[in-house]
């Protein structure tokens, strides 16, 4: 069959040129074992002691809720974490944590507690202090007593006037255990008691395959715009060949070498790197198919609408590195605008379901990536037969 025979040919065509094999395999090892050993020390975790957060508390509130703050402020796990002050103003609070005396503010307002218990919104005033760390700690702990106060608020919003009378008559109680039981609340736990996330090594192999096998494409693209520059295209549509025929025997022959060039990168990491890809090497392969799958159509799309080898080569470029980037490829990206903007590109789905992989996730979770990969490499190959039925490949 005539489409075999040109995917034979293009195999063969690839394994004679030498700079291939530096290119789409030693280099991405190179890359993989300079990125991973340099920036290890990003990616590790390690649990530390927690330095007690010095918090001024303004407690204006004398309602049903300030027994059960007050016990909750005493109980032993939060005094690890908190040391409370009460003050008598905003003003002096402020003037303490310019002054360096505290790390924190908290300004609870004389309404809070019949705000909660009428059902209305209610909030406490949180003032930062200059250590971030410390600012994320008392916030974290003081988080949880709220969260206990909005599910009673719920409860009160669902059930009517009722429940709030039987909180109210419940609170009198000192130790409102509903909200006092801070123990149950705040947990110092270890990060480190667990391998739940990756190393280094392991993420600049999920990122360095995604790109190299993106530009796998890019190798694919140049191949088909040099039989145009060659004129030898011509030469292959005077055969009694459809052109089709010709674009997808050159393709596949491309899609086989790039599982080469995966299964040798994954391979070659496990065997020198020691890098662990978990069990599922099912849905590994099915990753690599659908990268591979959207790289070939982006050649296809780049090809049909460039018109020189250049031009490929450039645009290739720039989309393949701007995704990687985008996509945290390079170094993990903080959050905010790029990690969403990340959040749209191939390589981030690509990557975060190599991890999930690592890591031995659920199968739904690993599903649900590999799903949005798919969409995206199904949307891509859907333009490229779209644009090719009108374009075509020949001179």
């Amino acid at each position: 069959m005539p489409i075999w025979i040109i995917a034979k040919y293009e195999i063969l065509r690839f394994m004679r040129m030498r700079y291939v094999l530096v290119i789409q395999l030693l280099m991405p090892l190179l890359l993989i074992f300079i990125l991973g050993s340099a920036l290890s020390g990003a990616f590790k975790m390690e649990d530390r002691t927690l330095k007690p957060v010095k918090v001024d508390v303004v407690q204006s509130d004398s309602g049903v809720l300030r027994s059960g703050f007050t016990s909750f402020l005493n109980a032993p796990e939060v005094m690890k974490i908190i040391q409370p002050m009460n003050i008598q103003s905003r003003d002096e609070a402020v003037k303490r944590l310019k002054s360096g005396d505290s790390e924190f503010a908290l300004i609870i307002p004389s309404d809070f507690s019949s705000r909660v218990l009428e059902g209305k919104e209610a909030e406490w005033e949180m003032i930062l202090g200059q250590d971030y760390g410390q600012n994320l700690t008392a916030k974290m702990a003081l988080r949880s007593f709220l969260d206990q106060v909005n599910y009673m608020q719920s409860a009160i919003i669902w059930a009517g006037p009722g429940a709030a009378e039987i909180l109210q008559k419940y609170g009198s109680d000192s130790s409102f255990k509903p909200v006092a039981e801070a123990s149950s609340h705040v947990r110092l736990g270890k990060l480190t008691s667990s391998n739940s996330n990756y190393t280094a090594m392991q993420y600049y192999t999920a990122s360095m395959l995604v790109m190299f096998l993106l530009y796998s494409g890019m190798g694919a693209a140049l191949g088909l715009q040099g039989e145009k520059e060659r004129h030898t295209l011509s030469r292959l549509n005077a055969m009694p060949i459809h052109e089709y025929q010709i674009l997808l025997g050159k393709i596949l022959g491309s899609i086989f070498s790039s599982i080469v060039q995966a299964s040798l990168v994954i391979g070659a990491t496990m065997l020198f790197y020691g890098v662990n890809w978990g069990n599922d090497f099912f849905h590994l392969f099915l990753v690599c198919l659908l990268i591979i799958v959207a790289s070939m159509s982006l050649a296809i799309l780049i090809m049909l609408a460039a018109k020189s080898s250049k031009a490929i080569g450039t645009t290739f470029q720039m989309i393949i590195l701007a995704m990687t980037f985008l996509s945290g490829g390079f170094t993990p990206l903080p959050e905010g605008l790029l990690q969403r903007i990340g959040e749209f590109t191939l390589n981030h789905w690509a990557m975060q379901s190599m991890f999930r992989i690592m890591l031995g996730s659920d199968a739904a979770i690993i599903g649900h990536h590999i799903s949005i990969l798919a969409c995206i490499s199904g949307g891509l190959l859907l333009l490229t037969l779209i644009v090719y039925r009108k374009a075509g490949y020949h001179e």
